[in-house]
């Protein structure tokens, strides 16, 4: 993990280097590690919602999401589509792709650091199609993917969840929806979730 040169980007040197893994259509690539076997004493269906940092932030997917309860830490979690995680419906219509969320107490005062200090400290392509919000910023960039399944470019989010910051990655395969600008969608869609849900608990 690289070490962050400004206060700002400091905070959040364990959210940003996320990676995650994507999910083929005909489901033969790397979602299938994270399938539960059949005969798992597993829930039927995966979390729609979590829980998280003692419970002060509540997770919500985006549209068609759900939640890997064996990937669940107090700041960590995994999703990907709904039926890719063994529900019975959910997951229609949603982009195929999986999405790390990770959270840090946000350092008082600190502003998010930009997609151009993300990018450079990490070492990825400068970031593209930077969408703005009051409290998040989601950007494309490009750099090594954590399969060879999988694209380089993907997207990116860090948002400001009351105070907390929350960090995401998204991966897909190339030419993919999740790749495409859809998977900001997705991104803005779970960051908005995730805020109503938490400011009204």
């Amino acid at each position: 993990m690289n070490t962050w040169s400004s206060k700002p980007v400091a905070a959040l040197s364990s959210i940003v280097l996320l990676s995650a893994c994507d999910v083929a259509d005909t489901g033969t690539s790397l979602l299938a590690s994270i399938t539960p076997p059949h005969d798992a004493a597993l829930p039927a269906v995966p979390l729609t919602q979590a829980l998280m940092m003692r419970g002060n932030v509540t997770l919500v997917p985006p549209s068609g999401y759900c939640i890997d309860a064996e990937s669940l830490s107090q700041s960590f979690a995994l999703m990907a589509r709904c039926d890719t995680l063994g529900a019975a419906t959910g997951g229609a219509g949603a982009p195929i792709g999986v999405l790390t969320v990770s959270f840090a107490r946000s350092a008082k005062n600190a502003n998010l650091p930009t997609p151009q200090e993300i990018t450079a400290e990490t070492g990825l392509d400068a970031p593209e199609s930077t969408r703005q919000g009051e409290t998040s910023v989601v950007f494309k960039t490009k750099g090594s993917a954590p399969s060879p399944d999988l694209s380089p470019t993907h997207w990116r989010s860090v948002s400001t969840v009351g105070d907390y910051t929350m960090g995401a990655a998204l991966f897909g395969q190339a030419g993919h929806r999740a790749v495409s600008s859809e998977g900001a969608d997705v991104l803005e869609d779970m960051i908005k979730r995730t805020s109503v849900k938490s400011n009204a608990t």
